[in-house]
């Protein structure tokens, strides 16, 4: 009867190395994407900054042909900016599913089911906030190009 009980405890701790080992690797692996995600939305932010510029040079050029070529490079900044947020990592793209609710005792888990701790939730959180306003900014800015173009007289 010691026997077993010895082999039972021996077997469950050579089992739950390999958990252990997975969950400290995936702690470390944690805060790089939250670098990487915060250089991404740093860049987003200059590039909608320099959208901003654009938008303004818009409105002060009184040359139709070099505010049609400017047009043309906001057209092109908004389709690379909208391109770019749609494949930033980690935020289940755009109105796809993030967390869902289930698991044992309901609480939240990734898109992927693993459980969420309350760190990532708050990360996560942050993130979609930042994520939101970035596609706000971008509205205004498909709103301003729009108001450019019907100011624009015809060819």
């Amino acid at each position: 009867m010691k026997t077993s009980i010895l082999i039972a405890a021996i077997a469950a701790c050579a089992l739950s190395a390999p958990i252990a080992s997975a969950q400290d690797k995936a702690a470390t692996d944690k805060p790089a994407m939250g670098r990487d995600m915060g250089q991404q939305m740093s860049q987003m932010q200059q590039n909608m900054t320099a959208m901003q510029a654009q938008m303004d040079q818009i409105r002060a050029t009184t040359d139709l042909t070099e505010r049609r070529k400017l047009m043309q490079a906001h057209m092109q900044a908004m389709q690379d900016n909208m391109t770019a947020m749609s494949g930033m990592g980690g935020m289940g793209g755009m109105g796809g599913p993030m967390m869902k609710g289930g698991g044992q005792a309901g609480g939240m888990t990734m898109g992927d089911g693993k459980p969420m701790a309350g760190g990532d939730m708050m990360q996560r959180h942050q993130m979609m906030e930042n994520r939101m306003s970035m596609m706000q900014m971008m509205m205004e800015q498909m709103l301003q190009h729009q108001q450019a173009m019907e100011s624009m007289p015809a060819k």
